[in-house]
């Protein structure tokens, strides 16, 4: 009796699954940091181009920060800013450079991947 009720929920479990993993469904997922809010849509299992969507939300979440250090001068944005750099390896891109030249270099420093 044990052993049905085990292949039973076995089967269920299963057929849930796999039910999930063709049907795939999207779901929204915000990222804030500080006072920049971005929402993007992902996936329960991971599409090929979900990885461009996650580093597309932190450019942009970078860029608001950059626009919100602009406009106020604030220190809190710089190390927010900072990290977004080394995550993506973008020291080549600007990071010996001071923060005020980051941001006004924002569109060439944090550019967007594309999913061909």
């Amino acid at each position: 009796m044990k052993t049905k009720s085990f292949f039973i929920i076995f089967g269920i479990v299963f057929l849930i699954f796999l039910i999930l993993r063709v049907i795939n469904p999207e779901f929204s997922r915000k990222m804030v940091v500080l006072d920049c809010t971005q929402e993007y849509k992902t996936t329960i299992f991971e599409r090929e181009y979900d990885r461009f969507t996650d580093h597309n939300t932190k450019m942009d979440i970078a860029k608001c920060l950059c626009e919100k250090y602009l406009k106020t001068k604030e220190k809190k944005y710089e190390p927010e800013i900072r990290k977004i750099i080394d995550e993506f390896e973008l020291k080549n891109s600007g990071y010996n450079e001071t923060i005020d030249q980051i941001c006004t270099d924002r569109d060439e420093i944090f550019f967007y991947w594309y999913y061909e």
